[in-house]
Protein backbone atom coordinates (compact mmCIF):
# COMPACT_ATOMS: atom_id res chain seq x y z
CA UNK A 1 0.00 0.00 0.00
CA UNK A 2 1.28 3.48 -0.91
CA UNK A 3 2.70 5.79 1.74
CA UNK A 4 0.70 8.95 2.37
CA UNK A 5 1.11 12.67 2.89
CA UNK A 6 -1.73 13.69 5.20
CA UNK A 7 -3.20 17.17 4.79
CA UNK A 8 -4.70 17.93 8.22
CA UNK A 9 -7.38 20.31 6.91
CA UNK A 10 -9.53 20.29 10.02
CA UNK A 11 -10.74 23.80 9.17
CA UNK A 12 -12.68 22.42 6.20
CA UNK A 13 -15.25 20.59 8.30
CA UNK A 14 -16.03 23.23 10.93
CA UNK A 15 -18.19 26.27 10.18
CA UNK A 16 -16.29 29.44 9.26
CA UNK A 17 -16.32 31.45 12.49
CA UNK A 18 -14.89 28.48 14.46
CA UNK A 19 -12.67 26.95 11.76
CA UNK A 20 -9.46 28.70 12.76
CA UNK A 21 -9.95 27.84 16.44
CA UNK A 22 -10.51 24.16 15.56
CA UNK A 23 -7.44 24.11 13.29
CA UNK A 24 -5.18 25.62 15.97
CA UNK A 25 -6.44 23.47 18.84
CA UNK A 26 -7.22 20.02 17.44
CA UNK A 27 -5.01 19.40 14.39
CA UNK A 28 -2.29 17.48 16.24
CA UNK A 29 -4.80 14.78 17.26
CA UNK A 30 -4.96 13.59 13.67
CA UNK A 31 -1.27 12.66 13.58
CA UNK A 32 -2.63 9.36 14.92
CA UNK A 33 -3.51 8.51 11.31
CA UNK A 34 0.12 8.31 10.19
CA UNK A 35 1.95 5.05 9.57
CA UNK A 36 5.74 4.52 9.34
CA UNK A 37 6.98 6.29 6.21
CA UNK A 38 4.12 8.82 6.11
CA UNK A 39 4.35 12.62 6.19
CA UNK A 40 1.81 15.28 7.19
CA UNK A 41 1.16 18.95 6.47
CA UNK A 42 0.12 21.10 9.43
CA UNK A 43 -0.99 24.70 9.66
CA UNK A 44 1.73 27.13 10.82
CA UNK A 45 -0.96 28.63 13.09
CA UNK A 46 -1.34 25.55 15.33
CA UNK A 47 -0.44 25.37 19.01
CA UNK A 48 2.65 23.19 18.58
CA UNK A 49 3.33 20.78 21.47
CA UNK A 50 6.78 19.34 20.70
CA UNK A 51 6.59 16.74 23.48
CA UNK A 52 3.40 15.36 21.94
CA UNK A 53 4.86 15.37 18.41
CA UNK A 54 7.94 13.47 19.58
CA UNK A 55 5.77 10.98 21.46
CA UNK A 56 3.58 10.32 18.41
CA UNK A 57 6.65 9.82 16.20
CA UNK A 58 7.99 7.27 18.72
CA UNK A 59 4.86 5.16 19.22
CA UNK A 60 3.93 5.32 15.52
CA UNK A 61 7.50 4.35 14.56
CA UNK A 62 8.00 7.35 12.29
CA UNK A 63 11.78 7.14 11.99
CA UNK A 64 12.50 9.62 9.20
CA UNK A 65 13.32 13.22 10.04
CA UNK A 66 11.31 16.26 8.92
CA UNK A 67 8.04 14.30 8.63
CA UNK A 68 5.99 17.47 9.34
CA UNK A 69 5.62 20.06 6.58
CA UNK A 70 4.30 23.61 7.08
CA UNK A 71 3.34 26.15 4.44
CA UNK A 72 5.42 29.32 4.79
CA UNK A 73 2.37 31.39 5.69
CA UNK A 74 -1.33 30.97 6.34
CA UNK A 75 -3.47 34.07 6.60
CA UNK A 76 -6.17 33.96 9.30
CA UNK A 77 -8.87 34.29 6.64
CA UNK A 78 -7.67 31.45 4.38
CA UNK A 79 -7.83 27.68 4.58
CA UNK A 80 -4.86 25.40 5.10
CA UNK A 81 -5.37 23.95 1.61
CA UNK A 82 -5.28 27.46 0.09
CA UNK A 83 -2.07 28.25 2.00
CA UNK A 84 -0.43 25.08 0.66
CA UNK A 85 -1.60 25.83 -2.89
CA UNK A 86 0.26 29.15 -2.99
CA UNK A 87 3.49 27.82 -1.46
CA UNK A 88 5.49 26.79 -4.53
CA UNK A 89 8.35 25.28 -2.51
CA UNK A 90 5.96 23.02 -0.60
CA UNK A 91 4.15 22.10 -3.83
CA UNK A 92 7.47 20.95 -5.31
CA UNK A 93 8.01 18.66 -2.30
CA UNK A 94 4.54 17.20 -2.71
CA UNK A 95 5.06 16.67 -6.47
CA UNK A 96 8.34 14.85 -5.80
CA UNK A 97 6.64 12.59 -3.26
CA UNK A 98 3.74 11.89 -5.66
CA UNK A 99 6.32 10.93 -8.32
CA UNK A 100 7.64 8.40 -5.75
CA UNK A 101 4.11 6.89 -5.51
CA UNK A 102 3.07 8.71 -2.35
CA UNK A 103 -0.60 9.69 -2.18
CA UNK A 104 -1.63 13.10 -0.81
CA UNK A 105 -4.77 12.58 1.26
CA UNK A 106 -6.88 15.09 3.23
CA UNK A 107 -9.02 14.64 6.33
CA UNK A 108 -11.95 15.68 4.16
CA UNK A 109 -12.03 15.89 0.35
CA UNK A 110 -13.19 19.30 -0.91
CA UNK A 111 -13.32 21.05 -4.26
CA UNK A 112 -10.37 23.20 -3.13
CA UNK A 113 -8.38 20.09 -2.25
CA UNK A 114 -9.26 18.61 -5.66
CA UNK A 115 -7.40 21.57 -7.24
CA UNK A 116 -4.43 21.07 -4.90
CA UNK A 117 -4.42 17.36 -5.81
CA UNK A 118 -4.19 18.31 -9.49
CA UNK A 119 -1.33 20.77 -8.78
CA UNK A 120 0.59 17.97 -7.02
CA UNK A 121 -0.08 15.42 -9.80
CA UNK A 122 -1.67 13.30 -7.07
CA UNK A 123 -3.27 9.91 -7.79
CA UNK A 124 -6.13 10.22 -5.26
CA UNK A 125 -9.62 10.30 -6.78
CA UNK A 126 -12.81 11.28 -5.00
CA UNK A 127 -15.99 13.19 -5.79
CA UNK A 128 -15.91 16.50 -3.89
CA UNK A 129 -19.55 17.31 -4.74
CA UNK A 130 -20.77 13.95 -3.41
CA UNK A 131 -18.57 14.31 -0.30
CA UNK A 132 -20.01 17.77 0.32
CA UNK A 133 -23.56 16.42 -0.02
CA UNK A 134 -22.79 13.55 2.36
CA UNK A 135 -21.51 15.99 5.00
CA UNK A 136 -24.51 18.34 4.68
CA UNK A 137 -26.89 17.44 7.53
CA UNK A 138 -29.96 18.86 5.75
CA UNK A 139 -29.21 17.03 2.48
CA UNK A 140 -28.65 13.85 4.52
CA UNK A 141 -32.07 14.20 6.16
CA UNK A 142 -33.69 14.48 2.72
CA UNK A 143 -31.84 11.38 1.54
CA UNK A 144 -33.00 9.45 4.61
CA UNK A 145 -36.57 10.46 3.83
CA UNK A 146 -36.22 8.87 0.36
CA UNK A 147 -34.91 5.66 1.94
CA UNK A 148 -37.64 5.63 4.60
CA UNK A 149 -35.17 6.19 7.46
CA UNK A 150 -36.60 8.34 10.30
CA UNK A 151 -34.64 11.48 11.31
CA UNK A 152 -35.19 14.49 13.58
CA UNK A 153 -36.74 17.01 11.19
CA UNK A 154 -35.69 20.69 11.11
CA UNK A 155 -38.41 23.18 12.05
CA UNK A 156 -36.62 26.34 10.87
CA UNK A 157 -33.86 27.08 8.35
CA UNK A 158 -32.05 30.35 7.68
CA UNK A 159 -28.70 31.70 6.56
CA UNK A 160 -26.80 33.60 3.90
CA UNK A 161 -28.43 31.79 0.99
CA UNK A 162 -31.96 31.56 2.39
CA UNK A 163 -34.86 33.98 2.65
CA UNK A 164 -35.50 34.54 6.40
CA UNK A 165 -38.67 32.89 7.69
CA UNK A 166 -40.94 34.08 10.47
CA UNK A 167 -40.19 32.54 13.86
CA UNK A 168 -43.64 33.34 15.26
CA UNK A 169 -44.93 29.90 14.24
CA UNK A 170 -42.58 28.22 16.75
CA UNK A 171 -43.50 27.66 20.38
CA UNK A 172 -41.47 30.07 22.59
CA UNK A 173 -41.73 27.64 25.54
CA UNK A 174 -40.11 24.72 23.70
CA UNK A 175 -36.39 23.92 23.77
CA UNK A 176 -34.60 23.90 20.42
CA UNK A 177 -31.17 22.93 19.13
CA UNK A 178 -29.41 25.35 16.78
CA UNK A 179 -27.16 23.44 14.35
CA UNK A 180 -25.06 24.13 11.25
CA UNK A 181 -25.43 22.00 8.10
CA UNK A 182 -21.62 21.77 7.79
CA UNK A 183 -19.86 21.38 11.12
CA UNK A 184 -18.23 18.43 12.83
CA UNK A 185 -18.04 17.19 16.40
CA UNK A 186 -20.91 19.29 17.69
CA UNK A 187 -19.09 22.56 16.95
CA UNK A 188 -21.73 25.28 17.14
CA UNK A 189 -24.58 23.15 18.53
CA UNK A 190 -26.47 25.38 20.98
CA UNK A 191 -29.49 24.40 23.07
CA UNK A 192 -32.07 26.91 24.30
CA UNK A 193 -35.52 28.40 23.93
CA UNK A 194 -36.28 31.09 21.35
CA UNK A 195 -35.48 33.94 23.75
CA UNK A 196 -32.02 32.43 24.34
CA UNK A 197 -31.38 31.73 20.66
CA UNK A 198 -32.82 34.89 19.07
CA UNK A 199 -29.63 37.01 19.37
CA UNK A 200 -27.66 34.20 17.73
CA UNK A 201 -30.27 33.76 15.02
CA UNK A 202 -30.08 37.48 14.17
CA UNK A 203 -26.31 37.30 13.96
CA UNK A 204 -25.86 33.89 12.34
CA UNK A 205 -28.12 34.34 9.32
CA UNK A 206 -25.70 36.97 7.98
CA UNK A 207 -22.65 34.72 8.36
CA UNK A 208 -23.63 31.10 7.68
CA UNK A 209 -26.51 28.70 7.14
CA UNK A 210 -28.11 27.12 10.20
CA UNK A 211 -31.31 25.38 11.26
CA UNK A 212 -33.35 24.59 14.36
CA UNK A 213 -34.56 21.21 15.58
CA UNK A 214 -36.88 20.55 18.48
CA UNK A 215 -34.62 19.36 21.27
CA UNK A 216 -35.16 15.67 21.96
CA UNK A 217 -33.95 13.71 24.97
CA UNK A 218 -31.68 11.01 23.58
CA UNK A 219 -31.12 7.77 25.47
CA UNK A 220 -28.01 6.78 23.52
CA UNK A 221 -25.99 8.23 20.64
CA UNK A 222 -24.30 5.62 18.45
CA UNK A 223 -22.03 5.75 15.44
CA UNK A 224 -21.62 3.26 12.60
CA UNK A 225 -18.55 3.09 10.38
CA UNK A 226 -18.38 1.85 6.78
CA UNK A 227 -15.33 1.63 4.51
CA UNK A 228 -15.77 2.55 0.85
CA UNK A 229 -12.87 1.14 -1.18
CA UNK A 230 -12.62 0.94 -4.97
CA UNK A 231 -13.55 -2.74 -4.97
CA UNK A 232 -15.90 -3.09 -1.96
CA UNK A 233 -18.15 -1.51 0.67
CA UNK A 234 -17.78 -2.99 4.16
CA UNK A 235 -19.43 -2.46 7.54
CA UNK A 236 -16.93 -2.06 10.41
CA UNK A 237 -19.17 -1.86 13.45
CA UNK A 238 -21.01 0.33 15.97
CA UNK A 239 -19.55 2.55 18.67
CA UNK A 240 -21.20 4.31 21.60
CA UNK A 241 -20.53 8.04 21.62
CA UNK A 242 -19.62 10.18 24.60
CA UNK A 243 -21.72 13.35 24.32
CA UNK A 244 -21.40 16.31 26.69
CA UNK A 245 -23.31 19.60 26.27
CA UNK A 246 -24.45 18.58 22.75
CA UNK A 247 -20.85 17.97 21.59
CA UNK A 248 -18.85 14.81 20.84
CA UNK A 249 -16.06 14.09 23.35
CA UNK A 250 -15.25 10.42 22.82
CA UNK A 251 -16.46 6.91 22.00
CA UNK A 252 -16.19 3.24 22.95
CA UNK A 253 -16.24 0.02 20.91
CA UNK A 254 -17.74 -2.50 20.46
CA UNK A 255 -21.27 -1.60 21.48
CA UNK A 256 -23.80 -4.41 21.87
CA UNK A 257 -26.02 -3.33 24.80
CA UNK A 258 -29.22 -2.94 22.79
CA UNK A 259 -31.67 -5.47 21.32
CA UNK A 260 -30.19 -7.34 18.35
CA UNK A 261 -33.02 -6.09 16.11
CA UNK A 262 -31.95 -2.45 16.54
CA UNK A 263 -28.26 -3.22 16.00
CA UNK A 264 -29.11 -5.21 12.86
CA UNK A 265 -31.24 -2.32 11.62
CA UNK A 266 -28.31 0.09 12.08
CA UNK A 267 -26.06 -2.25 10.10
CA UNK A 268 -28.61 -2.67 7.30
CA UNK A 269 -29.36 1.05 6.97
CA UNK A 270 -25.67 2.01 7.22
CA UNK A 271 -24.78 -0.29 4.33
CA UNK A 272 -27.75 1.00 2.33
CA UNK A 273 -26.53 4.60 2.70
CA UNK A 274 -22.86 3.65 2.17
CA UNK A 275 -23.72 1.86 -1.09
CA UNK A 276 -25.60 4.96 -2.25
CA UNK A 277 -22.57 7.18 -1.58
CA UNK A 278 -20.26 4.61 -3.18
CA UNK A 279 -22.37 4.86 -6.33
CA UNK A 280 -21.94 8.65 -6.25
CA UNK A 281 -18.16 8.27 -6.25
CA UNK A 282 -17.39 8.73 -2.53
CA UNK A 283 -14.39 6.76 -1.26
CA UNK A 284 -12.87 6.42 2.21
CA UNK A 285 -14.73 6.30 5.51
CA UNK A 286 -18.42 7.02 6.03
CA UNK A 287 -19.53 7.60 9.62
CA UNK A 288 -23.25 7.76 10.40
CA UNK A 289 -24.58 8.99 13.74
CA UNK A 290 -27.74 7.48 15.22
CA UNK A 291 -29.97 8.51 18.13
CA UNK A 292 -31.80 5.97 20.26
CA UNK A 293 -34.85 7.54 21.90
CA UNK A 294 -37.19 6.08 24.49
CA UNK A 295 -40.84 6.72 23.71
CA UNK A 296 -43.77 5.06 25.50
CA UNK A 297 -41.43 2.33 26.72
CA UNK A 298 -40.13 1.52 23.24
CA UNK A 299 -36.72 2.25 21.71
CA UNK A 300 -36.85 4.37 18.53
CA UNK A 301 -34.00 4.71 16.01
CA UNK A 302 -33.32 8.06 14.33
CA UNK A 303 -30.56 8.94 11.85
CA UNK A 304 -28.75 12.13 12.86
CA UNK A 305 -26.02 12.89 10.33
CA UNK A 306 -23.37 11.49 8.01
CA UNK A 307 -19.66 12.35 8.05
CA UNK A 308 -17.60 11.44 5.01
CA UNK A 309 -14.25 11.96 6.74
CA UNK A 310 -11.96 10.54 9.41
CA UNK A 311 -13.39 10.69 12.93
CA UNK A 312 -12.70 9.31 16.41
CA UNK A 313 -13.82 5.77 15.54
CA UNK A 314 -11.42 5.59 12.62
CA UNK A 315 -8.58 7.14 14.63
CA UNK A 316 -8.92 4.47 17.32
CA UNK A 317 -8.87 1.71 14.70
CA UNK A 318 -5.66 3.17 13.29
CA UNK A 319 -4.04 3.51 16.74
CA UNK A 320 -4.89 -0.08 17.65
CA UNK A 321 -3.46 -1.50 14.42
CA UNK A 322 -0.32 0.64 14.14
CA UNK A 323 0.72 0.84 17.82
CA UNK A 324 -0.40 -2.57 19.13
CA UNK A 325 -1.06 -4.70 16.04
CA UNK A 326 -4.69 -5.29 17.09
CA UNK A 327 -7.18 -5.72 14.25
CA UNK A 328 -10.76 -4.53 14.50
CA UNK A 329 -12.23 -8.01 14.99
CA UNK A 330 -10.35 -8.33 18.31
CA UNK A 331 -10.52 -4.68 19.33
CA UNK A 332 -12.03 -3.11 22.45
CA UNK A 333 -11.38 0.59 23.09
CA UNK A 334 -12.53 3.56 25.13
CA UNK A 335 -11.60 7.08 24.03
CA UNK A 336 -12.14 10.25 26.08
CA UNK A 337 -10.83 13.44 24.46
CA UNK A 338 -11.37 15.74 27.44
CA UNK A 339 -10.19 14.11 30.65
CA UNK A 340 -9.48 16.59 33.45
CA UNK A 341 -6.81 16.09 36.10
CA UNK A 342 -4.62 17.87 38.64
CA UNK A 343 -2.67 20.95 37.37
CA UNK A 344 0.73 19.31 38.06
CA UNK A 345 0.44 17.12 34.94
CA UNK A 346 2.23 18.36 31.82
CA UNK A 347 2.33 16.59 28.46
CA UNK A 348 5.78 15.14 29.18
CA UNK A 349 4.86 13.99 32.71
CA UNK A 350 1.80 12.19 31.35
CA UNK A 351 3.87 10.51 28.65
CA UNK A 352 6.40 9.30 31.23
CA UNK A 353 3.62 7.90 33.45
CA UNK A 354 1.86 6.18 30.54
CA UNK A 355 5.15 4.52 29.60
CA UNK A 356 5.30 3.05 33.13
CA UNK A 357 1.68 1.84 32.97
CA UNK A 358 2.11 0.22 29.55
CA UNK A 359 5.44 -1.41 30.41
CA UNK A 360 3.86 -3.24 33.37
CA UNK A 361 0.88 -4.69 31.45
CA UNK A 362 0.61 -8.46 31.06
CA UNK A 363 -1.84 -8.28 28.13
CA UNK A 364 -1.90 -6.86 24.60
CA UNK A 365 -2.86 -3.18 24.43
CA UNK A 366 -2.23 -0.01 26.42
CA UNK A 367 -3.09 3.64 26.97
CA UNK A 368 -2.28 6.19 24.27
CA UNK A 369 -2.18 9.95 24.82
CA UNK A 370 -4.21 11.39 21.92
CA UNK A 371 -3.60 15.12 22.56
CA UNK A 372 -1.22 17.29 24.52
CA UNK A 373 -2.22 18.90 27.80
CA UNK A 374 -4.14 22.15 27.48
CA UNK A 375 -6.05 23.92 30.26
CA UNK A 376 -5.77 20.88 32.52
CA UNK A 377 -7.29 18.51 29.92
CA UNK A 378 -5.99 15.89 27.50
CA UNK A 379 -7.29 13.01 25.41
CA UNK A 380 -6.59 9.30 25.94
CA UNK A 381 -7.43 6.07 24.14
CA UNK A 382 -7.52 2.83 26.14
CA UNK A 383 -6.94 -0.20 23.89
CA UNK A 384 -7.28 -3.92 24.65
CA UNK A 385 -8.57 -7.16 23.12
CA UNK A 386 -11.40 -7.85 25.58
CA UNK A 387 -13.69 -6.04 28.01
CA UNK A 388 -11.95 -7.38 31.13
CA UNK A 389 -8.51 -6.13 30.09
CA UNK A 390 -9.98 -2.78 29.05
CA UNK A 391 -11.59 -2.33 32.49
CA UNK A 392 -8.32 -3.31 34.21
CA UNK A 393 -6.41 -0.80 32.05
CA UNK A 394 -8.74 2.05 32.99
CA UNK A 395 -8.48 1.11 36.67
CA UNK A 396 -4.67 1.13 36.51
CA UNK A 397 -4.75 4.51 34.77
CA UNK A 398 -6.83 6.00 37.61
CA UNK A 399 -4.34 4.62 40.15
CA UNK A 400 -1.42 6.37 38.42
CA UNK A 401 -2.95 9.64 37.17
CA UNK A 402 -3.99 11.48 40.32
CA UNK A 403 -6.52 14.28 40.53
CA UNK A 404 -8.82 12.97 37.79
CA UNK A 405 -12.26 14.55 37.57
CA UNK A 406 -14.88 11.83 37.11
CA UNK A 407 -17.42 12.29 34.35
CA UNK A 408 -21.13 12.10 35.17
CA UNK A 409 -22.13 8.45 34.71
CA UNK A 410 -24.62 9.31 31.96
CA UNK A 411 -21.84 10.74 29.76
CA UNK A 412 -20.02 7.47 29.31
CA UNK A 413 -22.33 4.55 30.10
Amino acid sequence: MAHKVWILNLDDFVFKSKALDALKTHSLKYIQLLKPGDFCVLSPLIHRDQAFLDYMARIKKIAHKNWVFLPKEQRPDESLVAAISRDEELLKKLRRLCAMDYVVIPLIYTKEFGHLSWLCENKLLNNSIAVQEANNKLVFKELCKKFGIPTIAPVYEAGMNKVPRILATLNPQETYLLRRPFSAGGYGNIKGNLVDLLPLIKQEHKEADFYLERYKEIYKTLGSLCMLKDDEVSFVGIDSQLIHKEAWEGCSFPFQRLPKGILDEIREKSLMLACYYYGKGVRGQINIDWAIRKKDGDLKLRALECNSRYNGFGLCLRLASTVYGINRRDLHFYMDTKMRFAPKWTTQKLIDELDKINAALSFKGGVVLTSGVEDGKAGFCFIATNAQDLAALRKEFKRHITGLTERPTRDWE
